[in-house]
């Protein structure tokens, strides 16, 4: 390569954003099928919010809504009706992109063991209100901060309401993916539109 074409190569590396680092949780054995990240993914600490994500989006961005979202300029990939059990591709698992390592978000049936196998608190971690949940057989725990959700540009229920992404679409309404939802409450696995900003919180096996 040489002359105008090398040079072109050379000004679009120089443009090019720099790598984002992302921190590698542990590994925490819940006496589940998958073990859990200690915190969410683009966090640190684990009453740390992370990043927030659109189903089957792997950056974050400033607005999340219907014009913002790629799955709407491109909907061909998950549009299938009536399909039992459609999980995200490896490309678009933003835990896998982002952390690697065997890391990926957790599926619909993952996310139910959590909810129905656990023991589940109300709490504050550092001044962060979420959950404590705790495994019934190892004893192992994790701390799901209640970070709320990004809808357009606003922060929505920060501090009251915890939804998680899980890996798995909607068997029937193909605009929506299965969620874990909570608050003081109650917690429970839960769908909604895939469009929103959702913390994610990964498993490995």
């Amino acid at each position: 390569m040489k002359g105008p074409a090398k040079l072109l190569v050379s000004l679009l590396l120089a443009l090019a954003p720099a790598a984002v680092s992302v921190a590698q949780p542990a590994a925490v054995d819940m006496g589940l099928s998958v073990k859990w990240a200690s915190c969410n993914l683009g966090a640190d600490v684990p009453q740390g919010s992370g990043d927030f994500y659109a189903w089957g989006e792997t950056a974050v961005k400033a607005d999340y809504s219907g014009d913002t979202y790629y799955w709407s300029a491109n909907p061909a990939r998950y549009a299938e009706r009536f399909i039992l059990n459609r999980q995200l591709d490896a490309e678009d698992d933003a835990a896998q992109v982002r952390l690697g390592g065997g890391w990926r978000m957790p599926t619909f049936t993952e996310m139910n063991e959590l909810v129905q196998q656990c023991d589940w608190q109300w709490t504050t971690l550092e001044g962060v209100n979420g959950y404590r949940v705790t495994s019934r057989t190892t004893g192992g725990s994790i701390f799901l901060p209640a970070a709320g959700y990004k809808e357009g540009q606003e922060v929505l229920f920060a501090g009251s309401a915890g939804r998680y992404w899980t890996a798995t679409r909607h068997p029937y309404h193909a605009n929506c993916a299965m969620e874990l939802f909570f608050s003081s409450d109650f917690h429970y696995a839960y769908f909604y539109r895939r469009l929103r900003g959702y913390p994610i919180r990964p498993v490995c096996e």
